[in-house]
């Protein structure tokens, strides 16, 4: 009997409480409804470079590994003197970046092998390869160090790479304008719906990059190595270094992608 009467006060007790329970849960209801709307911003900067850095490679061979070695080094300080000296570029911008020395083997087929008249572990030549960096603050000088180069014995202009040393400012900015145009998407949206946008409530910065639109590659002259090739990125519509140069700047284009979400108010 005593539990029963303890039952029916709990029931009762519940009952009492109902009404009040039951409007606390309709405001935390009416509180945790979320209207936001998901974004996506897309901005492009377009920056003319002011810097270029020049990768090339002397290749030379002879029987004698020294003799190629020797005939390497004066290709390459010839190159760089020129460089300081005639053009005034500072040795600072000027540096080696890699070097090869492999032997060559005479290439001979299965039945010359097999009779004596040829080995393959006959070295023909000795091919030393060694690179070197040239950064050009003054673009109008491109073609000169180019033209030099080839003439000095540079057998390959391997790579054309377009620079701006400004690069964080313009990231920064095309972030800014992201974040900007995922802010008027989310609004132009909600006035439509008859809606206000709030602040934001979350924000991803998806892509931040830079580039070149198209990619051009040059084919020099062929020599002793095969010819030089030089490989170069570039836009359309770009600027010349100078009057008469061969030399295309285009634009180098920094674009970054940002998405939010947006509270939206009535």
């Amino acid at each position: 009997m005593r539990i029963f009467i303890i039952t029916l006060c709990g029931i009762f007790s519940s009952l009492l409480l109902l009404p009040q329970t039951s409007m606390a849960q309709e405001e935390e209801c009416k509180s945790s409804v979320n209207r936001s709307i998901m974004v996506t911003g897309e901005a492009e900067v377009r920056v003319v470079p002011d810097q270029v850095l020049i990768s090339m490679t002397a290749e030379t061979r002879e029987p004698d590994i020294k003799d190629a070695q020797i005939k390497n080094d004066k290709t390459i300080l010839a190159v760089m003197k020129y460089a300081t000296e005639k053009l005034g570029i500072e040795e600072k911008n000027i540096q080696t970046d890699h070097i090869n020395v492999a032997p060559v083997y005479r290439q001979c087929n299965y039945r010359d092998e097999l009779e004596g008249r040829c080995s393959p572990l006959e070295i023909v030549y000795y091919s030393v390869r060694k690179g070197i960096q040239i950064r050009l603050d003054d673009l109008d000088k491109y073609d000169s160090v180019i033209s030099a180069a080839l003439s000095n014995g540079i057998t390959n202009i391997d790579n054309v790479q377009f620079i701006t040393t400004e690069l964080r400012k313009h990231r920064d900015k095309a972030r800014k304008m992201a974040a900007k145009a995922s802010q008027e998407k989310a609004k132009a949206i909600a006035e439509t719906l008859g809606m206000k946008v709030g602040k934001p409530i979350n924000v991803n910065v998806n892509h931040v990059s830079h580039s070149y639109p198209r990619s051009h590659s040059w084919q020099g002259r062929g020599g002793n190595m095969g010819g030089q090739n030089m490989m170069m990125q570039v836009s359309s519509g770009g600027s010349m270094a100078g009057e008469g140069s061969g030399l295309a700047l285009g634009q180098i284009s920094i674009s970054a992608v940002i998405s939010a979400t947006y509270q939206m108010e009535e």
